[in-house]
């Protein structure tokens, strides 16, 4: 039941937060990306054309060759006759032998009967969904987007590779396994969290739980034209069409800059607050963006900002001097660097957190089906 509820909550994202997401029907690619590793490769349920890598900042589509459609579960592009993919082809029939099941478009519980590569019937499944990779009915809701017509992702093992461990959106302590025949199974860690760059349960620091998606944002927009800095990505920056907001990313290693609504270097851009300022960073602590008292600071590691941690009472964090430093020099540094324009000294006392440790991670057992 785990396993249905992370896909219902990667539906629901469709949703609420795909806010500079990329879609395919109800299923939500970038948000997907966030629970599997950096380098892993997601199949589309658009096109056999092509697939998604994952990358720090978000997926990007890659295509394969002409002839060749991409075989999720090898994680290549191989000759289309060799592949099992129905996305977007004309006649899913075409090319098969013998007898073959494969999903009808845009549907989630019906089917056609192939015979030796001609369709020679269909029905549907009923209350339940169909499985191409299991040639049959199985228990699961039916998640079918009825107003746009698009394509259904019925199971996340329909894009995510076989024998990979990969987290949830929706619960940090959640871990999933796809099994070769493409069932799914799903555990939970005892620690904290499971920690996605390195497939094992281990502790929530480093910004480990990020992934999940506790306040639903709204992709929506009618002010055409309008320009906002991306909530998670420094370097982004979302562009209202009208209808929807379509995400950008600013030019090589510049940050976008809310002040002007442009892009610009990351040492002057005053960047959204609660994005990743150790994008691009080429030191270890980075200020986080802090108008009030800029006294908040990350540790980064390989592009990722670990939790919020604090200075002492009468400190303000300067990231040029790569610590904490006396608020009597917070009037020019708030004045002088972006993240910290028009901070002010510390009025309040607040307690000082230590620098986050490496943690010692455990492997998560194989999940049963």
């Amino acid at each position: 039941m785990s396993g249905m509820y992370l896909l219902a909550s990667i539906l629901c994202l469709a949703f609420g937060s795909s806010l500079g997401s990329i879609m395919e029907g109800n299923y939500n690619v970038t948000a997907m990306c966030t629970t599997v590793k950096v380098g892993t490769q997601l199949g589309s349920i658009e096109s056999c054309d092509y697939y998604y890598v994952c990358t720090q900042n978000g997926p990007v589509q890659s295509y394969c060759q002409t002839g060749y459609s991409y075989n999720y579960k090898a994680q290549t592009c191989s000759p289309s006759s060799q592949v099992k993919c129905y996305y977007g082809v004309a006649d899913p029939c075409e090319g098969s032998t013998g007898d073959l099941w494969v999903p009808a478009p845009n549907t989630c519980n019906q089917w056609i009967y192939c015979k030796n590569g001609v369709a020679s019937g269909s029905g549907t499944c009923g209350d339940l969904t169909f499985s191409a990779s299991l040639q049959q009915c199985i228990y699961g809701d039916c998640n079918v987007l009825e107003e746009s017509g698009g394509p259904s992702l019925n199971s996340l093992c329909e894009v995510v590779p076989p024998n990979i461990y990969f987290g949830s959106v929706s619960n940090c302590t959640t871990y999933n396994y796809c099994y070769p025949d493409g069932s799914l199974g799903s555990g939970t860690c005892t620690t904290s969290a499971f920690i996605v760059s390195a497939g094992a349960c281990g502790y929530n620091t480093n910004g480990a739980c990020d992934r999940v998606q506790e306040n639903a944002v709204s992709d929506t927009c009618t002010d055409s034209g309008e320009f906002i800095g991306d909530p998670k990505i420094c370097g982004n920056y979302l562009y209202c069409n009208g209808k929807t907001y379509e995400q950008k990313s600013c030019p090589g290693t510049q940050y976008w800059d809310t002040i002007s609504n442009s892009c610009k270097s990351r040492l002057i851009a005053v960047p959204r607050e609660g994005c990743n300022r150790c994008q691009y960073a080429t030191t270890p602590f980075v200020n986080a963006v802090n108008n009030q008292n800029c006294n908040t600071y990350y540790y980064c590691t390989n592009g990722s900002n670990g939790a919020v941690s604090t200075c002492p009472v009468d400190y303000f964090f300067n990231e040029f001097e790569q610590g904490c430093a006396p608020v009597s020099g917070l009037t020019d540094y708030g004045t002088a660097y972006a993240p910290c324009m028009g901070a002010t000294a510390l009025t309040t006392t607040s307690t000082p957190t230590t620098t986050p440790t490496t943690t010692p991670t455990t492997t998560p057992t194989t999940p049963s089906k």
